[in-house]
């Protein structure tokens, strides 16, 4: 009898011992967390709204998690230590190639969401209306958190012709740091999202001027700039902080991560959120308005897709279509680490 009760004790002893062990990772699964700028930036908006559908529709807690700049998270979602997160096509494509970085060669995308309308932000009445009026000017180009934006800044000087010899190149470590340097007269410009809560709040403060691209030849410029894929992007007056009249600045697409090691199942949730409530999420985030979940695959995707995403776009189950071209596009950048 002795025994038997201390067989029983054992056994109770080493069940209690793997549901410990047990339990902790399958807690850890009803949570999702999306990586995104800091507060205040358009993607910390998105993941909100993002986040706010999820968990609605999953009936799990879902929390966007503010970073100073996708360099913070996208090695988590390399680790698999973080589910999503949201960047543009030349932020994970520079992680993904290990471009100035250690390479990320295990992110993957979910979906192309939309294209960031960018541009270069100055204070209302410096006398500074285009982006070739910068020339000798204080201008923010590198920033530490965020170097898929330095590149794009550099970018939109190449549009106009310029370089960075030609200007005085600040360095801040966030997007929101470049545009209160903007505010306190610390830089004559900066760049980022026009649809941002910092530039909402800067023109508020001090008065923006976003700065308008007048250069003949641009478009070729564009081709051969340090960030292919910026393209040159029409808005019109008043529809951004800053904005008085047609103004042509750049867009920029943006996506949605997550790891390779992401399960099959919690990828089809995801997608099917962003498919049954993006007419909400167009209400809740204006920068939707003009885009279509059609577009989730896209010529500019710069990682591979994850694979259970492939299955979804072939299966029918979404909208956009994965067809021949995705697939060589796809095979390609697979083909970088083989």
């Amino acid at each position: 009898m002795k025994n038997r009760f201390k067989n029983v004790c054992l056994a109770v002893s080493t069940a209690a011992m793997l549901i410990s062990s047990v339990v902790p990772s399958m807690a850890a699964r009803k949570q999702f967390n999306i990586g995104t700028g800091f507060i205040g930036s358009s993607m910390h908006s998105l993941g909100t709204v993002l986040a706010k559908h999820m968990q609605q529709d999953l009936r799990m807690r879902v929390t966007a998690q503010p970073y100073v700049g996708p360099s913070g998270f996208i090695p988590l979602i390399n680790a698999g230590e973080l589910e999503m997160g949201l960047t543009s096509m030349a932020g994970m494509g520079t992680a993904y190639a290990g471009i100035g970085t250690e390479p990320n060669k295990d992110i993957r995308v979910a979906a192309r969401l939309f294209a960031m309308p960018f541009a270069f932000i100055s204070r209302r009445g410096a006398g500074i209306e285009t982006i070739s009026d910068l020339k000798g000017k204080k201008v923010v180009l590198n920033i530490t958190a965020a170097p898929a934006v330095s590149t794009m800044a550099y970018a939109m000087l190449e549009a106009a012709g310029l370089n960075g010899d030609e200007v005085q190149p600040i360095t801040v470590s966030g997007v929101g740091q470049g545009v209160e340097a903007v505010v306190e007269g610390n830089a004559d410009a900066a760049p980022g999202s026009v649809s941002m809560a910092a530039v909402r709040k800067a023109n508020a403060t001090a008065g923006i001027r976003v700065l308008n691209l007048k250069k003949e030849g641009f478009e070729k410029n564009l081709i051969n700039s340090s960030a292919p894929g910026l393209r040159a992007y029409l808005v019109n007056a008043g529809e951004h902080p800053g904005v008085e009249t047609e103004t042509r600045i750049f867009a920029m697409d943006m996506y949605l991560m997550v790891p390779k090691t992401l399960e099959d199942e919690d990828v089809v949730k995801i997608l099917d959120v962003l498919h049954s409530k993006w007419g909400d999420m167009q209400n809740d985030y204006p920068g939707f308005k003009n885009f279509s979940t059609r577009d989730f695959v896209h010529f500019s995707q710069t990682v591979p897709y994850h694979k259970a995403a492939i299955d979804y776009y072939k299966s029918g189950a979404g909208s956009a279509v994965w067809d021949d071209a995705a697939e060589q596009r796809n095979q390609k950048l697979l083909d970088l680490w083989k």
